[in-house]
């Protein structure tokens, strides 16, 4: 829940009102990214707003998947959806009071997960871009991967490739990636970096694109993917959710990123079936909207919006 003291309403507005100048005064290119950083520090030290809750939001774009987590003080996005969601993606973060990304982790280089990424950088300063390793022969050569690549190096971003068991420290929350190990050939979706959030009890699991070949090398490898809310892999794709992967799991929530009407029929009815069987509440961008969890450590609230 946020609480706002008495006094912190004008202050809080104060901050907003700065952090939207220092905003649009990066992006026109009026100022660099050193002084816009120390702005954003300057605004929100003197926002007096109490944030006594992680969240976890997961982004209505389309046919695509972006999800935002803001773990007091750091923010995680995890993909950016498609090519010309750009603009969606970065008006959410700033509606959000998210004016910087800490970390962006990219699953795997599809398009509809990261087709806006160079968008994204761009339009905010960055800490550290990981990314899953690709064999050479399969690392896509598309515009939209080729041009994130170069913003990023023209804009000194760190990359590192997601390692199996690697842990992120985040303000009292944590993330742990999980990578699939051998050669999938040319389906990118099981090179997908999973990644679990957790912050005091509450576990939060994202999935990407992974399929069934990958999330049963996961297993194998002994991941830990038990988690109370459950990010339903592929846009609830019957080839991925399998029966082993949700009964380790267990989750009690599930959000499904998907477009209204989508030409792949997404989520599949199989996994709509296996999630009732199961008793997982599931949610879905297309009906929902933008998708929200809250969380004190121990309660799980949730949010939706249009």
């Amino acid at each position: 829940m946020n609480m706002i003291r008495p006094k912190s309403f004008f202050a809080g507005i104060l901050a907003a009102i700065v952090l939207l100048l220092g905003s649009a005064l990066y992006e026109s290119g009026f100022i660099g990214e050193e002084l816009y950083l120390k702005i954003i520090s300057v605004a929100q030290s003197s926002d007096d707003f109490e944030n006594e809750t992680a969240k976890i939001h997961f982004i209505d774009v389309g046919q695509g998947e972006s999800v935002l987590i803001e773990s007091f003080g750091k923010n995680v996005l995890i993909d950016t959806g498609e090519i010309g969601f750009g603009n969606t993606v970065a008006g959410y973060l700033r509606a959000n009071g998210v004016y910087s990304i800490d970390l962006l982790l990219i699953t795997h280089p599809h398009s509809d997960h990261m087709g806006c990424a160079e968008d994204i950088i761009e339009k905010f300063p960055v800490g550290k871009v990981i990314m899953p390793e690709i064999p050479a022969e399969y690392i896509p050569t598309l515009s939209f991967y080729e041009g994130f690549l170069r913003e990023m190096k023209r804009r000194d971003i760190p990359l590192s490739y997601a390692e199996n068991g690697e842990i992120i420290e985040l303000s009292g929350g944590k993330l742990e990636l999980f990578v699939p190990s051998g050669n999938f050939g040319d389906n990118l979706n099981n090179y997908s970096v999973v990644s679990k959030y957790t912050f005091g009890e509450a576990e939060f699991l994202f999935t990407g694109d992974i399929e069934a070949e990958g999330e049963k090398a996961l297993l194998d490898a002994g991941a830990d993917v038990s988690c109370d809310v459950y990010d339903a892999a592929h846009h609830g794709s019957s080839t991925s959710n399998s029966d082993d992967f949700l009964d380790a799991a267990k989750p009690d929530y599930a959000a499904v990123s998907c477009g209204y009407n989508n030409d792949y029929g997404h989520p599949h009815k199989e996994i709509k079936a296996a999630f009732k069987e199961r008793g997982i509440k599931y949610f879905r961008t297309d009906y929902d909207g933008n998708i929200v969890f809250s969380t004190d450590g121990k309660e799980i609230s949730v949010f939706l919006s249009k």
